[in-house]
């Protein structure tokens, strides 16, 4: 399970609604909370290599005075600016977060709320060409109500010629939602997407797509993944399975960096709790990761551009193929529309 940005953001919304807090944060207090960072540090954190210099920008920034006079989460922010500089990993936060107050899960969206949101999945559409458009903005926690939502709309991207799934708003999620998701875009023998492996136990985790899925899959019509540096986490994931197994090409921007895993915050002391990333993804293919360095498009665009640079591309593989003349004739006017305000770029890969 990965830290992720809605998780983040659903954190620090809860700990700033919390009242009254302390004015500042004192110098004992202050010292607790980097020592108790520097021990979970050393026991846990994915790069045990990184953690002497990190532990070293903690203790110095503290000693020039860095956190001095600082309100709570104000502090805690400090801390994760210093632990995102020195790792550097994006995936580091500190919270000020109260233990009487909030337990370690209450930040999580309830099931109300992640229907609300249908379980992380936006727009549906059909675009021209009969090309099918899906904006996934999360990966949902793997439950029957996520994966039945998943069905219903995976589904019916199967009616489409092409796809074009929107991955640029997507910051994360769940690594079992993301395997499940993709499945649906390959043959039924399971294909081997990614590993993680955890420092804090010395274990694993492989994810793979599954033999069966409810539903139709679109195993063969050309697919195009959109992204910003905004794709985060498991969105990544994502984007870097589906594009070394040759089965999608990555239209946008390169994506944000983060190729490591948490397993929720951590508490530090009774004020301050912690996201320390204690895994790291490994590709079956490149046997490496995007950390600190993002998934690297096959089609370099902005990411506003991006939707109407993968609707050409589709447009015009799906014309290199078809062989309906009346059909064919339909998808040329179509990418002659389109291509009036855009150009598209030569694949990279």
């Amino acid at each position: 399970m990965r830290c992720t940005f809605l998780f983040v953001f659903a954190l620090t919304a809860t700990v700033l609604a919390q009242s009254p807090t302390p004015t500042t944060v004192g110098k004992s207090e202050r010292d607790s909370v980097i020592e108790a960072l520097a021990t979970k540090l050393t026991a846990a954190y994915v790069l045990p290599e990184a953690v002497g210099r990190i532990i070293q920008a903690l203790r110095s920034a503290d000693s020039a005075g860095e956190y001095d006079g600082k309100a709570p989460q104000e502090f805690a922010d400090a801390l994760g600016r210093t632990l995102r500089t020195a790792g550097p990993d994006k995936h580091f936060a500190v919270f000020y977060q109260p233990a009487p107050a909030v337990s370690s899960g209450a930040a999580a969206p309830s099931m109300g709320q992640r229907e609300r949101l249908n379980f992380g999945f936006g727009k549906l559409e059909r675009l021209r060409g009969n090309v099918g458009y899906l904006e996934l903005v999360n990966f949902s926690d793997f439950r029957q109500q996520a994966a039945d939502t998943a069905s219903a709309l995976l589904s019916t991207l199967a009616n489409f010629d092409a796809i074009v799934l929107d991955l640029r708003r997507n910051g994360g999620g769940n690594d079992p939602m993301m395997a499940f998701i993709a499945s649906y875009f390959f043959d039924p023998p399971p294909v081997h997407l990614n590993d993680i492996y955890w420092r804090d136990t010395n274990e694993t985790s492989q994810f793979w797509t599954t033999a069966f899925v409810p539903g139709r899959r679109s195993a063969r019509q050309p697919l195009y993944i959109l992204t910003s540096a905004s794709t985060f986490s498991s969105a990544e994931d994502f984007c870097y399975s589906l594009q070394n197994l040759k089965r999608a090409l990555v239209v946008g921007e390169t994506t944000g960096g983060g190729a490591h895993s948490s397993r929720g915050p951590q508490r530090l002391t009774q004020s301050f709790t912690a996201i320390i990333p204690v895994g790291r993804s490994i590709s079956p293919i490149t046997k490496t990761n995007w950390e600190g360095t993002g998934v690297t498009p096959d089609i370099k665009t902005s990411a506003d551009a991006s939707l109407s640079v993968a609707h050409l591309h589709a447009l015009r593989s799906l014309l290199d193929k078809e062989t309906d003349r009346q059909w064919k004739q339909t998808l040329q006017q179509v990418a002659d529309d389109v291509s009036k305000s855009v150009s598209v770029p030569a694949p990279q890969r």
